[in-house]
């Protein structure tokens, strides 16, 4: 039933949790479904739930002054929580929103979700090093969405390319930093660009 949703999990960390561990995860989740611009996790509201994604693309956001700033995005195997709520019971500052389509979500209660953490020694493990791959991703987004707003765009669509399709291009916009005409007016030069060398 979750065979291509495991190996998506196993690929999200370096740790290899085992199937059996994976199984009593997604075992223990109920399925629920969003529809498009539908939120997950939702600003100023405590959320303790764990997620799993299972279909579609999540996008993670906060607002600052008014304006939509993209932090990343969520795939099929990734693990959503808020941290604020999951770690200290404080209403959520990250909103988790879905994006064009439908997405399929596997959700935990946090109750269930520490109650593995203490029976399962090898599930303790796994989340801890998808809790440092967090940060090292915090870290490496640094990296790769660095340098001018075509290197970034370039960057994504090279290391990302599933994002590029599955967001519009305002939300894409504010995940590289730039406005909706400036990155219009990039994917037009890039196109040129490639026509030319045609």
């Amino acid at each position: 039933m979750y065979c291509d949703l495991k190996q998506l999990i196993k690929q999200e960390g370096n740790f290899n949790p085992s199937d059996s561990i994976i199984e009593n995860f997604l075992e223990a989740m109920e399925e629920i479904h969003l529809k498009p611009k539908e939120r997950l996790i939702d600003y100023d509201r405590v959320n303790t739930d764990i997620f799993c994604l299972k279909e579609g693309i999540i996008r993670i956001f906060h607002i600052e002054e008014y304006r939509e700033i993209t932090f990343g995005f969520a795939t099929p195997g990734t693990i959503i929580l808020s941290p604020h709520s999951y770690y200290v019971n404080s209403p959520a500052f990250l909103i988790a929103e879905n994006c064009k389509t439908t997405a399929t979500v596997l959700r935990m209660s946090k109750s269930t979700f520490d109650s593995m953490l203490r029976e399962y020694p090898e599930f303790s493990q796994w989340m801890f090093n998808l809790a440092m791959g967090q940060l090292y991703t915090c870290e490496h987004k640094l990296c790769l969405i660095n340098g001018s707003a075509k290197d970034r765009y370039l960057s994504v669509l090279k290391n990302r390319p599933e994002i590029i399709e599955a967001v519009p291009g305002k939300i894409l916009a504010s995940y590289l930093g730039v406005t909706p005409q400036y990155l219009c007016n990039l994917k037009s030069e890039l196109t040129n660009n490639i026509d030319k060398e045609k």
